[in-house]
């Protein structure tokens, strides 16, 4: 009788390979269907009721959802001005409510998370808080929610908190508005003039970021 062949275990790199990828795999997976979920949500808002679009705006932002999608979507449908009063007001209600979660309800959880990111709320001087305000706002990197709750947490004064963020914000707002309704004509140099809109709202923000940043210095 011939002798029996073994298979030899797989090595731990081998294993930890299959595993990698495995991650991968369902990390992939995830993401599609995430995507798939916020595609189907889009084609929803495009035939809502127009308060159910304003809810929405509203009250996706408050979590991880990105703004610009909504304020795309609202000029894409109601017009570039109506687009933009319409941002503009759930942006201030986003703004708000997100101010008032920190401050209130979700104030232990909040810090709670920040610290096991190794991170604290920031502090600022009183008597520096619209510069601190305006550059937290303008400097890319942190989602417009956490933002919001960052800056309830902080302290800063609600009163001076939601014209300063409004201000902040407003540019951008036009800018998607202006691109969502470009996409409904048929000339392309409208669709162009959008885009460049966003670009000009993103350089004038920049500028003023830089600007911020050297007086502070």
């Amino acid at each position: 009788m011939g002798a029996v062949s073994r298979c030899a275990p797989p090595d731990a790199s081998a294993q930890s390979g299959l595993a990698a990828g495995l991650r991968a795999s369902h990390r992939s997976g995830v993401l599609e269907m995430l995507q798939q979920w916020h595609r189907q949500l889009e084609a929803a808002l495009n035939s809502a009721h127009p308060a159910l679009v304003a809810a929405a705006m509203v009250l996706l932002p408050l979590g991880p959802f990105p703004a610009s999608v909504l304020f795309v979507l609202a000029g894409n449908r109601f017009g570039a001005f109506p687009g933009f009063l319409l941002g503009v007001g759930a942006l201030a209600a986003n703004m708000s409510l997100g101010y008032w979660l920190a401050r209130r309800g979700l104030r232990g959880p909040l810090e709670r998370w920040l610290a096991g990111r190794g991170r604290s709320v920031p502090t600022f001087d009183p008597a520096d808080e619209l510069r601190f305000l305006l550059l937290f706002r303008i400097t890319p990197g942190m989602p417009l929610f956490l933002q919001n709750y960052v800056l309830g947490l902080a302290g800063v004064r609600f009163s001076r908190y939601l014209p300063v963020s409004l201000a902040a914000q407003a540019p951008y707002v036009l800018a998607f508005t202006w691109f969502g309704q470009s996409l409904t004509q048929k000339s392309g140099w409208k669709v162009v003039l959008g885009i460049a809109g966003i670009v000009a709202a993103i350089l004038a923000v920049s500028l003023l970021r830089k600007v911020l940043a050297r007086k502070k210095g």
